[in-house]
């Protein structure tokens, strides 16, 4: 069964009860009923029974249900939750030295535990993964150690069928530089750090006076260090200053000392192992970029937008926040970022989370001529609205995707157009310059489908859009809530079969990061697979599928000769039956 959210480990903490003791936390009602749940608990390396874990139950499977019981596993490891109705229950279990987890849990799946006539729910084996520790220290060019830095997480894992690179969780350090990172399941991981000297963040609440030469001028500014964010001041004629020398920054780094993340390197934590990973930063003279923020051609006197963005691992990017400081004169300076490379965008209306834009290698200090960052042609208005008489769209995620494979994804908020029809917001954004084709489909919400694509300033042929990348682009896509539902029995030798991967793929293999459907079969080795969009597909259920990259169709081939093959038409519930490989 799937998870949609995080779950709430913090809570199960707080309300951890003995098996019989009273409930003095208003929990919600048990389920009453004449069937139980019964099972131990046990260490996944050793397979000892492991006492004194805290096991929670709610019921169904949905994450947004509430825990009614909590008990504790007895010296044995054995737990019991007694007088239940007949339905299905989700249970976790917690342990000082043990990664938090639900029954049988796979990326965000687990298995539910069914109750009810005939089915089996008293002979589980929960079997608990020791949690890993990674601890450190950051210290300066002192030795010192440095307060308030930034411990950012990292874990390389197969998900969705594919190995990727996720931020895990994020830390600070204390008082003495240090840091620690538990509950975490044995995996691949890496740590970076990211911190601002300490003069930097007391001097935000006193102010800093910086000074530049722009245009044979000299100037004096007042920025605001504290909060990472410019303050801009007008311009006044003073004499400079030597107030640069708190000009310094600390560049980020990444396990074990390196300043790009291609060059980090991996801790392989087994369950239960601690290692530690020290930092030491030594400051280093701020980059500094200037322009002219409002350029003498900008068409109704727009001033310059310019974003600064940075690779993340695993080929993301995300903003970061330099100092800005602004003159009378139109002259604008970021500052507060180390010299490496970053992708520099620029635009008056530009709202993609593409990441496209001109890379440059910054070092000491830049001069942006007009129009230098920037990568982008005229705007793209879209606006997606949903088939009249359906239901409000509450919001709506579409994707244009070039030839090359790099995406721009619109997210568009709920507004009703001027005749009152259901439609999600209308959105601007900016493409590259020259003539592209891209093709257009929606992620989200599940089970969305393009029922007609209207344009000015493009050709529209079916789904792709071609731009000749010099006039502005209007955009109304309509869409419809057209998806199906499917329910099954995982079997294996006759006989239901929990744990599998339940995995429905286009037959095609094309899109499948928008078509994929995927759940964990319970404990009575039925699944549900929500919100399918019509089309072809091919039905697999894998007993080791969790541990394999199947998004690579080699990987799948063995089984691809048993697979079922189903044509799923709109809003239709389908219900299946399928073998276990």
């Amino acid at each position: 069964m799937m998870i949609w959210r995080a779950f709430p480990w913090v809570v199960l903490f707080v309300l951890a009860l003995p098996a019989q003791a009273q409930n003095p936390f208003n929990l919600p009602p048990r389920p009453n009923g004449p069937f139980e749940i019964r099972g131990v608990v046990l260490d996944a390396r050793t397979d000892q029974a492991l006492p004194e874990v805290e096991v929670t139950i709610q019921e169904s499977v949905q994450p947004s249900s509430e825990v009614f019981e909590v008990v504790e596993s007895s010296s044995n490891g054995g737990f019991r939750f007694a007088n239940l109705a007949e339905g299905k229950y989700t249970i976790r279990a917690s342990r000082q030295g043990y990664a938090p987890q639900a029954y049988l849990q796979h990326e965000n799946f687990w298995t539910g535990i069914a109750v009810g006539p005939g089915k089996d729910s008293v002979h589980l084996r929960f079997p608990l993964h020791p949690s890993a520790t990674i601890t450190g220290q950051v210290t300066d060019e002192f030795g010192e150690g440095v307060r308030g830095a930034e411990i950012l997480l990292w874990k390389e894992e197969l998900e969705n069928g594919v190995h990727n690179i996720t931020q895990a969780e994020s830390s600070q350090t204390d008082d003495e530089g240090k840091y620690r990172l538990e509950h975490l399941p044995g995996g691949k991981y890496s740590v970076s750090v990211t911190a601002m000297p300490w003069f930097s963040r007391y001097a935000g609440s006193q102010g800093v006076t910086t000074w530049f030469d722009g245009k044979n001028q000299r100037g004096k500014m007042q920025v605001s260090l504290m909060t990472g964010t410019g303050a801009a001041t007008h311009f006044t004629e003073s004499p400079p200053s030597a107030d640069g020398l708190l000009d310094v920054v600390y560049p980020t780094l990444y396990y074990p000392n390196s300043r790009d993340w291609h060059g980090m390197g991996w801790m392989n934590l087994l369950a239960g192992q601690t290692e530690s990973a020290d930092f030491h930063l030594q400051t280093e003279p701020s980059v500094h970029i200037q322009f002219q923020s409002q350029p003498q051609d900008a068409e109704g006197g727009q001033s310059r937008n310019v974003s600064l963005l940075q690779e993340l691992p695993g080929g993301g990017q995300s903003t970061i926040s330099p100092f800005t400081v602004e003159t009378e004169s139109g002259l604008t300076e970021i500052s507060g970022i180390a010299a490496g490379r970053y992708y520099i965008q620029e635009g008056v209306r530009v709202d993609s989370d593409s990441g496209v834009g001109q890379e440059m290698d910054l070092q000491g200090t830049v001069q942006l001529g007009p129009g230098e960052s920037s990568a982008y042609g005229p705007a793209i208005q879209c606006e997606v609205r949903g088939v009249e008489g359906e239901q409000k769209l509450e919001f709506a995620t579409a994707e244009l995707k070039d030839a090359q494979g790099h995406a721009h994804t619109i997210v568009v908020y709920p507004r009703t157009d001027e005749e009152g029809h259901p439609a999600a917001g209308s959105k601007f954004f900016n493409l590259p310059t020259g003539p592209q084709a891209y093709e257009l489909s929606l992620s989200q919400p599940p089970g969305l489908v393009v029922k007609k694509i209207e344009a000015k300033g493009a050709k529209v042929t079916g789904t792709t859009i071609e731009t000749d990348g010099a006039q502005e682009v209007n955009l109304v896509v309509t869409v419809a809530q057209v998806a199906s539902n499917m329910t099954g029995v995982a079997q294996k030798n006759g006989k239901p079969f929990a744990a599998a991967m339940i995995l429905l793929m286009p037959a095609d293999h094309k899109d499948w990061e928008r078509l994929v459907r995927r759940d964990q079969s319970d404990s009575d080795g039925t699944f549900r697979l929500p919100s399918i969009v019509p089309g072809k597909y091919e039905l697999l259920a894998l007993e080791k599928g969790w541990e394999m990259e199947w998004s690579k169709p080699e990987m799948l081939q063995p089984f691809l000769a048993k697979a079922q093959n189903l044509e799923i038409g709109e809003r239709q519930e389908e219900s299946v039956t399928v073998e276990v490989q």
